[in-house]
């Protein structure tokens, strides 16, 4: 199932293509280390790997951010069962966007560094997956990669597993409630950007919303010349609904291209978009647009700090320790997960090994850190479902205004998979869900 992370995993493969790197997993010879290194009487030496340098360094460096502050907060209160967790700026380690480098820093992690765990990855590409999987390390991170589901030590920070061929049914929905009569569909020529949107264009047709027009040819980076003939089809196709899977660049330059052809009345649901910065910049260019979030949104831990107190908290200990950060989704990804590694120590208590904080936390059942939908670590390496659940976002003015949830909550669920129907059926969320 495809929902939030389509956005990032669009973002990576633009990258990609721009660095013209590859993704695979090459085998990795690997030794078993100890299965307590890096662990002391009074400490826990923990890394990470992150995308600092190469094409979308704002994309993924943030990532360390979050681990930090999260780190910070629990250090400054005493640590976990009298052990502190020791983050070093010498252990946060940049791949350049290089999928050769990013396998080389797993290893210095692990053989060189002696860390206990890695929390904090992101990456355009995390081919040090498979070694950290086979060397049975705790890894926590940003999951935009299918290499997340590498084996049950790697935890996604909204789950690990990504089902490509069957994304969620979020776009019909949106869809469904703006009244939409003729969709328009636009990808990159890129594998997975274009699985993204035969994916909505499939689930358009389940629900019987026509189709007007597809183009999932669009070569990388979008440009007003190369986008100018879609916008035209578009626009003569009569489109009130533009479903985009182009990054977040490209998004702006396809919503200027609609403005520029007069369909301003056009409703775009983007897969790429939800960043702090880029409204205020971009503001005029991202009025009305819709777009999905995992997590519960900035907005609420400000509007409704009662009702999203670790959301809240997430945007208090940022502002103390990068004050003049914007929050972001990588850095909210590393927040997530220091708390899922936490929640994990605390867990196990002192006699810590990996084996058992893997298998710790992997008996929980509803993780959400406050701020997530529900993950089951039994399930969620190798499935997803019953329930997808996220919430909805709206730009009004300059603001991400949630919208569609299922009061007292911002999210709503959608049964996964569907049943026949021709409307997509909403069901009640989980008791556990953030804000219920």
């Amino acid at each position: 199932m495809w929902t939030m992370r389509q956005r990032l995993v669009v973002s990576c493969l633009v990258v990609l293509a721009l660095v013209a790197a590859g993704c695979g997993n090459a085998k990795a010879v690997v030794s078993k280390g100890g299965n307590t290194d890096g662990v002391t009487a009074h400490s826990i030496l923990v890394g990470g790997i992150a995308s600092v340098t190469g094409p979308l360094p704002g994309a993924f460096a943030p990532v360390f951010q979050g681990v930090s502050a999260y780190f910070d907060m629990v250090n400054a209160a005493g640590g976990i069962d009298g052990r502190r967790i020791d983050y070093p700026s010498s252990d946060q380690l940049d791949d350049e966007s290089d999928p050769s480098i990013d396998v080389l820093q797993a290893r210095a992690l692990v053989q060189a560094d002696h860390v206990f765990a890695v929390v904090g990855v992101a990456t355009p590409s995390f081919s040090g997956a498979a070694y950290l999987a086979e060397n049975d390390v705790p890894t926590f991170g940003y999951n935009v990669n299918p290499q997340w589901s590498d084996g049950p030590s790697l935890f996604g920070y909204d789950g690990s597993f990504t089902d490509f061929e069957h994304p969620g049914y979020e776009s019909a929905f949106v869809a469904e409630q703006v009244h939409a009569k003729r969709v328009g569909i636009i990808a990159y020529n890129l594998s997975q950007s274009r699985q993204a949107c035969q994916g909505i264009e499939n689930t358009m047709a389940k629900f019987h919303v026509p189709v007007k027009f597809t183009d999932f040819s669009v070569t990388p980076p979008a440009s007003v010349a190369g986008l100018s003939a879609d916008v035209e089809r578009m626009r003569t196709a009569g489109v009130d609904f533009v479903a985009s899977c182009l990054d977040l660049a490209g998004n702006l330059v396809l919503s200027s291209s609609l403005k520029a052809a007069g369909m301003t009345s056009a409703t775009q649901y983007w897969l790429d978009g939800y960043d702090e910065s880029a409204l205020q910049r971009s503001a005029a260019l991202m009025v009305g647009v819709y777009l999905l979030v995992s997590h519960v949104p900035f907005e609420s831990g400000i509007s409704q700090p009662s009702r999203y107190p670790e959301m809240a908290l997430y945007l208090k200990e940022m502002h103390r320790y990068f004050p003049t950060e914007q929050p972001s989704e990588p850095s909210l990804a590393g927040w997530v997960s220091a708390e899922m590694f936490v929640t994990g120590l605390r867990m196990v208590g002192r006699d810590l090994t990996r084996s058992r904080l893997v298998a710790a936390i992997n008996s929980l059942t509803s993780f959400t850190g406050g701020l997530m939908a529900p993950i089951d670590w039994r399930l969620e390496h190798t499935s997803v479902g019953p329930l997808d659940c996220n919430v909805f976002v709206r730009v009004e003015g300059s603001r991400f205004v949630p919208v569609f949830g299922s009061p007292p909550t911002v999210f709503k669920c959608l049964a996964y998979p569907q049943p026949s129907s021709y409307k997509v059926v909403v069901v009640k969320p989980p008791a556990a869900i953030p804000g219920g």
